[in-house]
C-alpha cells in the first residue's frame, strides 16, 4: 500500500506521496488454520485443493525509497497507489519514459489542451498494459495527475483508475481498462492506505452509497417478494440520487475548508501523510506507508518544484 494526495490551494497545488512499496506472499495463518483444523471432520489428513484454499494474500514486507511522486512536465506531476510493476518494469519508469517521450518537442506539448494530455497519456500506459496482458494478469496501479492550468488560471486534479484483468478473459476495447474523473472540485485528493484521510475528511457515504442502495434495494425485494415490474419501480426510485443528496452531502462536507495559501496546503498535505503513519502504528497490519516524504508543489507562475525527498541525505548516524 502506499498513501499519495494533492491538495488544491488558490495559487496552485501541493502533492505528497510516500515512498515504501509493500511485497505481498501468499500465506496461512495460525488462526485460521486452527479454525479449520477444529472444524474438519478428518483431523488427520486434509485435502490438497483445501490447503490451498486456506492461503491468502498477505503484506509480507516493504521497501523504501521508491518513487511515487514524479514531476511529468513544468506544470504537471503524478503520484503512484497501486502494483509497482508492468511488464517487468517499475511503473515509475514507464510513467517517466512516456513523460520524456511527450515533452521532447516542449512547445508543442505546452500547446495541447489537458485533456488531450489526459488521453495521450492514457493510450499510453493503456499499450503497456495490453502487452502484459500477453503474458500475465494485470494487477491494478492508480495514479493522481495535478496540474496547474495557465489557460484557465486554475488548479486541477484528476484520477487515474485501471482495473484487474485477467490475461485470457478480457476485451481490449473495455473503456474501463484505463478511466479519468476530474476531481478538482473536492479540493482535496487522496488514495492509498485503507482511505483512513478520505474517510476522515468526506465521511463515508460517497464511496459507499451505490453499495448501501443495491443492498437496501435486494432487501426489500427479497422481504416483499416483488415481480420484476416492482422491482424495476424499486430499483429506479432508491437508485435516483435526490432523495439522498442532502444526507450524503452533510456526511460528506463534515470538514469545511476555506481557501488555502500554497504554504498552508504544503502543510496540510505532510500532516495528511503523517496521520496516516501515526494511525498505522496502532493497527495489526505491517506499517505499509512510510520512508521519505516526498514534497512538490506547482505553482501557478513558477511552475513545478519539490520541497522535500528528491536528493540524497545525509546519514543519521553521521
Amino acid at each position: 500500500m502506499t498513501f499519495i494526495a494533492s491538495v488544491i490551494a488558490k495559487d496552485g497545488v501541493a502533492i505528497v506521496a510516500d515512498s515504501f512499496v509493500t511485497t505481498s506472499e501468499r500465506s496461512i495463518s495460525e488462526d485460521k488454520f486452527l479454525v479449520h483444523l477444529n472444524a474438519a471432520e478428518n483431523k488427520e489428513a486434509i485435502g490438497v485443493d483445501t490447503l490451498i484454499g486456506l492461503f491468502e494474500r498477505r503484506p509480507s514486507h516493504t521497501r523504501n525509497y521508491v518513487d511515487k511522486l514524479i514531476k511529468f512536465d513544468d506544470f504537471s506531476a503524478i503520484t503512484i497507489t497501486g502494483s509497482a510493476y508492468i511488464n517487468d518494469k517499475e511503473i515509475n519508469d514507464v510513467i517517466k519514459a512516456i513523460a520524456a517521450e511527450m515533452t521532447a518537442n516542449e512547445a508543442e506539448h505546452n500547446a495541447k489542451e489537458i485533456d488531450q494530455v489526459l488521453s495521450e497519456f492514457c493510450n499510453k500506459i493503456k499499450s503497456e498494459i495490453l502487452t502484459h496482458l500477453g503474458q500475465n494478469h494485470f494487477s491494478p496501479f492508480e495514479f493522481i495527475f495535478s496540474h496547474y492550468n495557465r489557460r484557465e488560471n486554475k488548479p486541477q486534479v484528476f484520477i487515474i483508475r485501471t482495473k484487474f484483468l485477467e490475461k485470457d478473459n478480457f476485451d481490449e476495447n473495455d473503456p474501463d481498462i484505463i478511466t479519468v474523473t476530474d476531481q478538482s472540485n473536492l479540493g482535496i485528493v487522496t488514495d492509498g492506505q485503507d482511505t483512513y484521510v478520505d474517510r476522515l475528511i468526506f465521511g463515508t457515504l460517497y464511496t459507499n452509497i451505490n453499495q448501501v442502495k443495491r443492498e437496501v434495494i435486494d432487501k426489500v425485494v427479497d422481504v416483499l417478494q416483488l415481480d420484476e415490474a416492482q422491482q424495476g419501480i424499486v430499483n429506479t426510485e432508491i437508485q435516483k440520487f435526490e432523495f439522498l443528496q442532502n444526507t450524503v452531502t452533510k456526511d460528506m462536507f463534515s470538514i469545511n475548508f476555506r481557501e488555502l495559501s500554497l504554504q498552508e496546503a504544503i502543510n496540510f498535505a505532510a500532516l495528511l501523510l503523517k496521520i496516516v503513519m501515526d494511525i498505522q502504528v496502532y493497527t495489526e497490519k505491517i506499517p505499509t506507508v512510510g520512508g521519505i516524504m516526498r514534497l512538490a508543489y506547482i505553482h501557478k507562475e513558477r511552475g513545478f518544484h519539490w520541497v522535500t525527498g528528491n536528493s540524497l541525505e545525509i546519514p543519521k548516524i553521521m
